[in-house]
């Protein structure tokens, strides 16, 4: 994926949305319960924090892994 000229990908930032904006539409779709302050009891792309932008994309990374997990714990077939 090549970056638009006018953003600076030299901090991350730029990376970490592109990043952020196609897992979390699958937290959004996975998660029941939100009980995390800051956050609304129903988040929507449009509503899910921004900010400060560092530790919301750590915690985007860290929840899409968790699903990740289950996720592979459940498709795969142990050896027998």
């Amino acid at each position: 994926m090549r970056m638009p000229k006018d953003e600076s990908a030299k901090d991350g930032r730029v990376w970490l949305s592109v990043v952020d904006a196609n897992q979390l539409p699958a937290i959004l779709g996975c998660v029941e319960n939100w009980e995390l302050e800051n956050i609304p009891e129903k988040p929507t792309l449009e509503t899910f924090p921004a900010s400060p932008r560092a530790e919301t994309h750590k915690l985007i990374d860290w929840l899409f892994h968790e699903l990740l997990t289950v996720y592979f714990g459940e498709a795969t077939v142990p050896n027998e």
